[in-house]
C-alpha cells in the first residue's frame, strides 16, 4: 500500500477576458470491502484572482550591490528594471495582474547576490505570488568585447519549448536585433537555450559542501543551472536551496508541488556596442516583441 500523503493544491488559471478559474485537487482513500484505493478528486470553479495572487512576475534582473554586466556609464540591473516596468504596462493593460521581484528601492547594501532567498528575495517573491509565469529580463556579456551579440531565451528541462522559441522569434523581429552567435552543447535551436549542470559542476558542487560541512544536493544532469529557472519551478524542476548553506536563505518553496515556470530573457550583449546602441534606440521594440508572445502564446490573442 503507498503511504504517500498528498496535501491539496489549489491554483487558479491565467486571466483571460477579466475571468479565472479555480482548480482544487484533493487526494483521498476509498476503502471497500477488502480493497484500500487512492484516488483524486478535482474541482473547476470560475473566480477572481484574490488579492495575493498574479498572473505573471516580471524579474528585472540583479539590483541593489549588484549592477550586473556593464559597459562604461550604462549596465544591466538599471536598463533590465526600465525594460520591465514596459513591460509591466503593457501586461496590464491586456488584464493581466503582473508582480515585480523588485522595483528599484531595494536597498543598496542589503539587496544583492547573497539575498536571493531571503524572505523578500527574488525566489520567495516569485513563490509567494502564485503566478503561472515568471520572466527573468537580462543582458548579457562576455570576456571578449563586441564578440557575441543577439537574443538568447533560456529555458527549464523537460519542457516544450515552443513559447523560449516564441519569444526568441518576436524579440529579434520586434527588437530589429537577430538570434545570438553563441554556439554551445545547451543550443537546442535559433536563440533557444537549455542550460543544465555539467559534470564538473556537479562534483564541483560536492566539493563545496565538503568543504562548506553540509550534505551535498542532490543534483543531477538535467538539473537547470539558472537558477531563477531552478528554484522557481519547486520539486518540477529540481530546486533545492532548503537552508543547509549558510551563505544563502532559504527558498520556502524549494519542494513545492506547484512551481512556476520560468524563462530567462537575455535581451542582448551590452558590451557589443552595436547591440547596446540598438538595445538603448529600440527599447519599445524589445518590450512589445515580449509583450507580443504572451499575447499570442498565453492569451491566444493575434
Amino acid at each position: 500500500m503507498n503511504k504517500t500523503e498528498y496535501e491539496k493544491i489549489e491554483y487558479y488559471t491565467i486571466t483571460k477576458n477579466n475571468t479565472n478559474n479555480k482548480i482544487t485537487i484533493n487526494f483521498d482513500t476509498y476503502e471497500g470491502v477488502g480493497k484500500i484505493a487512492n484516488y483524486m478528486a478535482m474541482e473547476v470553479k470560475s473566480t477572481k484572482l484574490p488579492k495575493d495572487v498574479y498572473d505573471i512576475v516580471i524579474d528585472p534582473g540583479h539590483g541593489g550591490s549588484d549592477n550586473g554586466a556593464e559597459n562604461g556609464e550604462y549596465n544591466e540591473s538599471i536598463l533590465t528594471l526600465k525594460y520591465a516596468n514596459k513591460v509591466k504596462t503593457e501586461l496590464e493593460k491586456l488584464g493581466l495582474k503582473v508582480k515585480m521581484t523588485r522595483d528599484g528601492t531595494e536597498d543598496k547594501e542589503n539587496y544583492g547576490v547573497f539575498s536571493v532567498y531571503n524572505e523578500n528575495g527574488r525566489v520567495n517573491v516569485v513563490g509567494d505570488s502564485k503566478a503561472k509565469y515568471v520572466f527573468s529580463i537580462h543582458l548579457n556579456s562576455i570576456n571578449e568585447p563586441n564578440s557575441i551579440s543577439g537574443v538568447e531565451i533560456y529555458a527549464p528541462t523537460r519542457i516544450n519549448l515552443d513559447l523560449a522559441k516564441t519569444f526568441a522569434d518576436n524579440i529579434v523581429k520586434y527588437g530589429n536585433s537577430k538570434y545570438s552567435e553563441l554556439d554551445v552543447i545547451y543550443r537546442k535551436t535559433e536563440g533557444v537555450y537549455v542550460r543544465t549542470f555539467r559534470d564538473w559542476e556537479i562534483e564541483q558542487a560536492k566539493q563545496e559542501a565538503t568543504q562548506g560541512g553540509y550534505e551535498a544536493y542532490e543534483i543531477r544532469d538535467y538539473t537547470p543551472y539558472l537558477y531563477m529557472l531552478r528554484e522557481t519551478g519547486g520539486i518540477a524542476t529540481g530546486a533545492y536551496v532548503d537552508g543547509r548553506n549558510k551563505a544563502y536563505g532559504t527558498n520556502k518553496y524549494y519542494n513545492s508541488n506547484i512551481g512556476v515556470e520560468a524563462y530567462l530573457l537575455e535581451l542582448g550583449y551590452i558590451n557589443h556596442n552595436i547591440n547596446l546602441r540598438n538595445l538603448m534606440s529600440n527599447e519599445d521594440g524589445y518590450v512589445q516583441g515580449i509583450v507580443e508572445t504572451i499575447k499570442q502564446e498565453l492569451l491566444g490573442i493575434e
